[in-house]
């Protein structure tokens, strides 16, 4: 956060460090969405105080419009998400196989170490680049790797689809694109639950670009 320089387009007199959208997309890539946009808003608040998560803001927001509507929650007041991983594991519970679809670290750091005894799966497909390796390592063996051909391996009546929403707008919210490629009418009837995690709680108000959306009542679970 050393290097800085005046962005055009921001407010009047901030600095901000020089190749953010770059660093934002390799940062969504390995943490998720709503992950790099509190890690990315932290540091420049700490750096540059309330004048520079505004110049974020200005800059980023309209390209991760995540990014934008943590910022906007970041000036109102909020300083962490809220991630308390008790909804989702309440309706989990009895759960044998879990699959994930769809990356958020800072949400999963939390939930993870509270499944004990069930798998653990992710499902390794986005739309940034990802050394899904190093994902993984992050959790020690507890998650495996599976794909869009091989997930419904998984399936059966102990297990679980869980991906991440980002806000509630009236009867829909958005999710990530693979969610799109995993939930088809055969997988509605292998999978018990179908499972949204709102990590955001706060709604978007400009274009969800990277998210597709999809109605709340398409998920068995939404919480």
């Amino acid at each position: 956060m050393r290097e800085e320089r005046e962005v055009a387009g921001a407010r009047p007199g901030v600095k901000l460090p020089p190749g953010l959208e770059q660093a934002f997309l390799v940062a969504a890539g390995e943490l998720g969405l709503c992950s790099a946009a509190w890690l990315f808003v932290r540091e420049v608040a700490e750096e540059l105080g309330e004048p520079g998560v505004e110049g974020l803001r200005d800059e980023l927001g309209r390209a991760f419009p995540v990014l934008e509507a943590v910022a906007g929650a970041w000036l109102g007041g909020a300083r962490a998400p809220d991630t308390s991983p008790e909804g989702v594991l309440g309706v989990c519970g009895g759960a044998e196989r879990v699959v994930f679809v769809g990356l958020e670290s800072a949400f999963l750091d939390v939930l993870v170490p509270r499944l004990e005894g069930v798998e653990l799966a992710l499902v390794q497909h986005s739309p940034f680049t990802v050394d899904w390796k190093r994902v993984l390592a992050n959790y020690g063996g507890r998650v495996e790797a599976v794909d869009l051909d091989s997930f419904q391996g998984w399936s059966g009546p102990r297990s679980a689809l869980v991906t991440f929403a980002y806000g509630t707008q009236g009867f829909s919210t958005h999710v990530q694109p693979a969610w799109l490629r995993v939930t088809g009418e055969d997988v509605r009837t292998q999978f018990r639950s179908l499972v949204a995690w709102d990590v955001l709680r706060t709604p978007m108000y400009v274009y969800p670009r990277w998210l597709v959306e999809v109605p709340g009542t398409s998920f068995t679970h939404l919480v």
